[in-house]
């Protein structure tokens, strides 16, 4: 009877260390009442809001008006919406957490003024515990302001301007947090509260230090137990460890645990993105009462001034494209069913890196890229030029905390950027800034490289970070795509030691414009044609090929985005440099070029095919293949086979009859047949 009384409270014992942790993530994301304006008594409980339009998260009022090319509404407006949380909650810790609002955050509960955030890109979190009323309805107000800085001093906070549109709104989600009194922290900048750092990383050996914030919220004082674990990809437990900590009631502390890992399996890249994974439990007097999940990517990485970038120890080619959260008619509000869309397209193209620009983007990215080992640049949207006020400088500093804490965690994430074309707009300089962010980057983060996009040379914030983006735009805002490689020998020539890429370059460029043998167009103009968007990228990425020292290379941009100020191409509202289409549908030329050198996957495109109406009949037909030779058909006859050690198939003097003519490209790679084909009509 003793036996089997003690095995039962063994096992008591042991499902309660097990138990499902008291942390309860609620979503707050439907039934949103929205309006634009200024409402004086929005916040109060009896306002009447039933007259407003009712939302969902992810939510931006600027959707529609900020991609037409006019001008587009920025101010304040409101959102409400009521919540409940059970009786059986009370003494709990509450919390609420937004994704990210733009640009000026106010949050008021049951008629109570709970705080403000200033930063329209990073999440944010409020601890709302004194102002809910458990077991009985909760009414939240939220006024969201994106107000011009030209407009009001008070908005004098990065960015001041740039060159796309400042949705407004709640455009990331909503979540309610119920913990318990002790608990790991949630208000240290919206971290998760667990940071992982990784030193001396090799293929044989890495060690791991794991600092959990933790916190009393109770009134009584917690002897506590923090366990760590990191557990492979399978989830099989690799490494354990379990401290004791006595936390005095009302009070904070940061826990370190230390593990070392023999033989790691390394994060590496887009070749085998193998993540490992931290869990962090914390239990009083034995029982959960909250716990963490982090990702784990063991890698070590180094910039070379003349050799460009290595990911453990071996050379690897950082190429790809910048990223804006936009998509048409949906603005910044978009789901996380457009960043998996995005990704497909970085994973079909051959992409192994992604400059996020211009400010930090949704988690769901983040971890998209872990996952598929793509490398990444992000950085804080300190951009075009600065205002000297120390609440200017403080909140460029706050932004910067949340995006390095926020994505501390994340193995994608190598570089940490500080600012984007300082000195694009006249105004006071930046270096003192520059410098003082840089050092704070630092000290937050000694494991990744500090870097910055510049357009302009010699300037001081140039040479502040550890490496260094260029955004030079050779063949379109200026000069010939050809002066691109002089220029780069030059300043590498010239700044020997110094790390540089191409952080931005490409050329606008319409699906519906076209054009034979194009000339280079005004980049203010209405003619954008697709085929010197296409004819300037295979310049420019030959010219970045045959230089070893450029460390990476990210074009402007992956997709078209609404910038509503522009007065140009196709469509007025729309920086149209992407690769592809702003409703993310249509991958123009350009794309298939990169693909075909980035991808080693089979393929055989023809370019120009939305050039279908031709006004002469004698014309050039290029190819992309993989292929060692391609061979071309119109209507039905062979023009013959031709070779090309750049993959660019080219045939001159392509006879066109007058009405359709039927195009079609076969190529034969490793023993298999793979074709294109179009339509083209000389009129």
């Amino acid at each position: 009877m003793n036996k089997v009384f003690f095995l039962v409270i063994f096992i008591l014992i042991n499902l309660s260390m097990t138990a499902a942790p008291a942390r309860k993530e609620i979503p707050l994301n439907n039934n949103w009442k929205f309006s634009k304006g200024n409402f004086e008594n929005a916040f109060k409980i009896s306002f009447d809001d039933s007259a407003w339009q009712t939302v969902s998260l992810p939510h931006t009022w600027n959707n529609l008006d900020g991609q037409d090319g006019g001008t587009y509404y920025r101010g304040p407006a409101w959102y409400r919406n009521s919540f409940s949380i059970s009786k059986d909650l009370s003494g709990k810790q509450i919390y609420i957490r937004f994704g990210a609002a733009n640009m000026i955050t106010d949050l008021y509960i049951n008629d109570k003024f709970v705080g403000e955030h200033k930063g329209g890109y990073a999440a944010f979190v409020f601890d709302i515990t004194k102002y809910v009323k458990p077991g009985n309805k909760n009414i939240i107000a939220v006024k969201v302001d994106n107000t011009s800085f030209k407009d009001s001093e008070e908005f004098q906070l990065a960015p001041l301007d740039a060159d796309y549109t400042m949705d407004g709104g709640i455009y990331r989600k909503v979540n309610l947090i119920v913990t318990s009194g002790v608990h790991i922290s949630l208000t240290d900048y919206a971290s998760p509260g667990v940071f992982i750092t990784q030193n001396n990383v090799s293929d044989d050996h890495a060690d791991v230090s794991i600092l959990t914030k933790l916190e009393n919220d109770s009134k009584q004082n917690s002897n506590l137990k923090i366990k760590a674990v990191i557990c492979d990809e399978e989830g099989k437990i690799i490494k354990e460890q379990t401290g004791e900590k006595k936390l005095n009631a009302g009070s904070a502390s940061d826990f370190v645990q230390h593990f070392s890992i023999n033989k790691p399996h390394l994060w590496n890249g887009r070749i085998d993105p193998y993540l490992y994974h931290v869990v962090v439990s914390l239990y009083r007097n034995k029982v959960l009462v909250d716990e963490i999940k982090q990702p784990l990517g063991l890698r070590y990485f180094k910039v070379d001034p003349d050799k460009g970038f290595f990911l453990n120890g071996k050379p690897y080619k950082l190429h790809g494209f910048c990223i804006h959260e936009d998509k048409k008619d949906e603005g910044r509000a978009i789901t996380n069913y457009d960043r998996k869309q995005e990704m497909n397209y970085v994973m079909d193209i051959g992409a192994t890196m992604v400059r996020l620009a211009h400010y930090q983007h949704g988690q769901e990215m983040y971890n998209l890229c872990d996952k598929n080992g793509i490398v990444v640049w992000t950085e804080i949207p300190l951009v075009n030029h600065i205002e000297t006020t120390g609440a200017f400088a403080k909140n460029c500093e706050q932004q910067l905390k949340e995006l390095i804490r926020q994505n501390y965690n994340h193995p994608s994430i190598l570089f940490w950027g500080i600012f984007n074309e300082l000195g694009n707009v006249k105004g006071p300089d930046a270096a003192s800034l520059v410098k003082n962010l840089n050092a704070l980057a630092k000290k937050e983060d000694s494991t990744r490289y500090t870097t910055a996009a510049a357009n302009i040379d010699n300037i001081a914030p140039e040479f502040v970070t550890d490496v260094l983006g260029l955004n030079k735009y050779f063949g379109w805002y200026n000069g010939k795509a050809e002066d691109l490689g002089p220029y780069l020998d030059k300043w590498h020539k010239e700044h020997p030691g110094r790390a540089i890429g191409l952080s931005e370059y490409g050329a606008g460029g319409s699906i519906y414009q076209h054009e034979e043998n194009p000339k280079q167009p005004k980049p203010g103009g209405p003619w954008h044609p697709e085929e010197y968007q296409t004819e300037l990228h295979e310049i420019i990425w030959k010219e970045i090929q045959a230089r070893p020292y450029i460390w990476f290379s990210t074009l402007w941009n992956g997709f078209e985005f609404a910038s509503d100020s522009r007065r140009e191409g196709f469509k007025p509202g729309i920086n149209d440099k992407g690769i592809i289409t702003q409703d993310h549908a249509v991958k123009k030329d350009a794309y298939f070029w990169y693909k075909v050198n980035w991808n080693p996957a089979p393929m055989v495109h023809i370019t120009s095919k939305r050039f279908t109406v031709r006004d002469t009949s004698i014309i050039t037909a290029k190819i992309y293949s993989n292929a060692d030779e391609v061979e071309l058909f119109v209507n039905g006859k062979s023009l013959g086979k031709t070779s090309s050690s750049d993959h660019r198939f080219i045939w001159k003097d392509v006879r066109l009859n007058s009405g359709s003519n039927d195009i079609k490209a076969e190529a034969t790679i490793n023993g298999k047949e793979y074709s294109d084909e179009c339509w083209w009509r000389y009129k």
